[in-house]
């Protein structure tokens, strides 16, 4: 209660009513198209996730979102309080759902698991675009499909049912068949059938909503014949209609004729990959150290379970640079580069034979962790398997996989993998692929004269690339060089290396540069081709493989085969002795000729570093901390800032419309601004401003002696002839400012928060007009 100058008090002023309910045909025609279009979201979503949680997930998320739009609406919650039930849905069926390992009882959520899936809400969308696909319920993957089939129902179910642009909330599911579409795979084609449907729910809501805001419009109108209203909105509705078949068949139409390319860019084609294999060494430079005489005969992995005739394989090296064959390349993105985490097992579409097979590891293989046929999945023994699982990197491209920080001795593990029969073909007869692999460098003269004379007279190039394997296996022999018995040979696969081997007689050397010999002519003969180190072909389910029985191969694309892997090692025999070199013709000694003057180097006058490599200071850990505890401050903050847009949005447009009312040229525009000021202040208070009320009446509704004083004011500028007095805009939004402290006056701080943040005022409320007799107010 207020009191007024003159005695008495006036009553508060009455917030408000709550807006009605909505119908029962709007309510569940809402209910029934959200369904439908995030169903089909859930359906555009699947191959990123291919799993049966992810069906359990996406049913109870859409249904639970679009439950509490609904009960919003139907029981008129303010928005705060839909707000807190949303989070407080989120936060109970959130674990059991996206983090089914981190449960009790796979019901109740443990606090790992309310850590995990506040994580996954901030950090889970960048993961999902560094793994392989489908992820399945790999950790905490299935976040980022709960915040978007949760969150996305609830607010097209809320936009529908409780603002005054419905047809606004068929953008959302639209948007949430893009993001889908951008998380999904790169090597799939659109798919168009479910955007074709997406789009027949969407644009038969529309229509639905027209319908109801026909129908809604004749009621408010009085038709004279409910008949005829009726058939009006079935006429309208009957037209939307035909017009959506047109507009679907005239889309797949366009979609057959012009189909789309199967690879797509997506977002993660884009994404940076946290490993690069080009920061390892190449591992066949360390090929030698393996024949050591003091690991040669020592046992360096046991496998079981591997079909006979497999090949183990260790890494395969694509790029060369005239040094050394590596892992992708620096100068093109190549796809043999590009490893990626993968989810508990991925999905094959190779045919072959389905094995499990067991790997221990009794010698480090650094980085590289040995794999066979194709891999769908891997399990490591120890209580440290959940960490060595995640940091397994695979390239699907070679079938090379890595252990991040390395594969220490005494590992073991189990593969799932589909191993492939190896295909038999007459090398001759065949013709090279058209795999796109990483340029390498030019070979020498002196390995071009070889391929030559060795191909000479042969037509064709597989007949040619099987002449040049024929002649290494001819001519060449096997020696290591590191027993004094054996002849040198002398270790490395550069150009220099390769010419050696090429030119000295006998051809010696081992699988380190028979095969790069090899991968090059294949390279030169037009077929892509890449060296592969490892172990094989393996004789039978057993084996333990001695550290000398590691090997190197090539894989040359054959057109219409795809990869086929070749064996280049010519066979274990006797090393002849090397050849004799040409003689050297004898010719009469010449007078002895002084020798030139030796000129001294110029010394080196470049400085030396002032700190060696050596005595590098060790870093400080605080210094090393501030980084993460900078981005974890910059995730906060930009949460908070996102969080804090929209009210910060409100309160931004509300003082914008004030300084453009307050400083209007025109005094009589200022003066009625300055009373549309007042009105929507008390809007935003919560008084309700009836439909055609004069401005006296809304002043009594508002309850100041001075709303009294400017409703006069501002209907004698509007309709008197003559205009303003000079000063008297200043003085009516100085009574403005004191209108609606009035206002604040008395209120608890909750209530005045609210009438700042509120958006009526900033729409069309019922006692609002976009036009006012007289002139025209700002």
């Amino acid at each position: 209660m207020t009191s007024r100058p003159g005695g008495g008090r006036t009553p508060r002023p009455r917030p408000a009513p709550r807006a009605a309910p909505p119908r029962s045909a709007i309510l569940a025609s809402a209910i029934v198209f959200t369904l439908l279009a995030w169903a089909l979201v859930a359906v555009a979503l699947w191959p990123v996730y291919r799993a049966a949680p992810y069906v359990l997930l996406a049913v109870i998320a859409i249904a639970a979102g679009t439950a509490i739009a609904a009960a919003g609406a139907l029981l008129r919650w303010p928005a705060w309080g839909g707000i807190l039930a949303s989070v407080a849905v989120l936060t109970i069926v959130g674990v059991p759902l996206a983090v089914p390992e981190r449960t009790v009882y796979g019901i109740l959520p443990e606090p790992a698991g309310l850590l995990e899936l506040a994580s996954g809400i901030v950090l889970g969308w960048r993961q999902l675009l560094t793994i392989d696909l489908p992820v399945g319920s790999y950790q905490a993957l299935l976040v980022p499909a709960l915040v978007l089939l949760y969150v996305g129902p609830l607010l097209t179910a809320s936009i529908a049912l409780r603002t005054r642009r419905p047809a606004l909330a068929t953008a959302v599911p639209a948007l949430g068949f893009v993001l889908a579409i951008a998380l999904g795979r790169d090597d799939r084609p659109l798919p168009l059938s479910i955007a074709a449907g997406l789009g027949v729910v969407l644009m038969l809501w529309i229509a639905v909503l027209r319908r109801h805001r026909r129908t809604e419009s004749l009621r408010a109108g009085g038709a004279a014949n409910p008949v005829d209203a009726r058939g009006a909105v079935a006429r309208a509705f009957a037209s939307a209609t035909v017009l959506l078949l047109i507009a679907v068949g005239a889309g797949v139409a366009a979609a057959d004729a012009l189909a789309p390319p199967a690879d797509r860019v997506v977002l993660r084609s884009i994404v940076e990959r946290p490993f690069d294999p080009r920061d390892l060494p190449s591992p066949l430079a360390a090929y030698r150290s393996a024949f050591s005489l003091d690991r040669a005969s020592t046992i360096a992995l046991r496998v079981s379970g591997a079909p006979a005739g497999s090949r183990l394989r260790v890494a395969t090296l694509d790029s060369y640079d005239g040094v050394v064959f590596a892992v992708g390349s620096s100068e093109v993105a190549a796809a043999s580069g590009r490893f990626v985490r993968i989810p508990t097992e991925r999905e094959v579409e190779t045919p072959g034979e389905r094995a499990t097979i067991r790997i221990e590891l009794l010698e480090s293989t650094g980085s590289w962790l040995p794999t066979v046929g194709e891999f769908r999945g891997v399990r490591f023994a120890g209580d440290d398997s959940a960490d060595l699982r995640d940091r397994v990197r695979l390239n699907a491209t070679t079938g090379t996989a890595v252990l991040i920080g390395g594969a220490a001795p005494e590992t073991v593990y189990e593969l799932d993998a589909v191993v492939e029969e190896e295909p038999s073909i007459r090398l001759a007869d065949s013709a090279p692929g058209a795999t796109a692999v990483p340029g390498i460098a030019a070979v020498s003269e002196d390995v071009r004269t070889w391929l030559d004379g060795v191909t000479a007279g042969v037509d064709g190039a597989g007949a040619r690339l099987q002449a040049a394997l024929d002649a290494i296996r001819e001519q060449g022999y096997i020696s290591h060089g590191v027993d004094p018995d054996e002849p040198a040979s002398r270790s490395g696969h550069s150009l220099d290396r390769i010419g050696e081997l090429v030119t000295r007689r006998p051809m010696v050397g081992d699988a380190e540069q028979y095969a790069v010999l090899a991968a090059l002519v294949a390279r030169e003969l037009g077929f892509p081709s890449r060296v592969v180190l490892g172990y094989g072909p393996l004789d039978g389910e057993e084996a333990s493989l001695r550290s000398d029985q590691l090997t190197a191969w090539i894989e040359v694309d054959v057109a219409g085969e795809g990869w086929v892997p070749i064996d280049v090692m010519p066979p274990e025999r006797e090393i002849p002795p090397a050849e004799p070199q040409e003689p050297v013709p004898v010719s009469r000694p010449q007078n002895a000729v002084q020798p030139p003057a030796e000129v001294p180097p110029v010394a080196d006058e470049q400085a030396p570093p002032e700190i060696e490599p050596g005595e590098r200071p060790d870093e400080d850990p605080l210094l090393a901390l501030l980084p993460a505890i900078a981005r974890i401050g910059g995730i906060v903050l930009l949460a908070m800032a996102l969080i804090a847009a929209p009210f910060v949005g409100v309160v931004a447009a509300k003082a914008g419309r004030r300084r453009r009312r307050r400083r209007a040229a025109d005094p009589t525009l200022r003066i009625l601004g300055g009373w549309r000021e007042l009105t929507d202040a008390a809007a935003d208070h919560g008084l309700d401003m009836p439909v055609g009320a004069t401005r006296r009446e809304v002043a009594g509704i508002i309850g100041q002696p001075q709303a009294g004083v400017l409703a006069r004011v501002a209907d004698r500028v509007d309709y008197a002839p003559e205009p303003p007095q000079p000063g008297e805009a200043d003085r009516v939004w100085t009574a403005v400012d004191a209108v609606r402290a009035g206002l604040d006056a008395g209120r608890r701080r909750r209530d005045r928060w609210r009438a700042a943040l509120s958006v009526r005022s900033l729409r069309r409320y019922p006692g609002r007009s976009s036009t006012e007799p007289g002139r025209r107010a700002p």
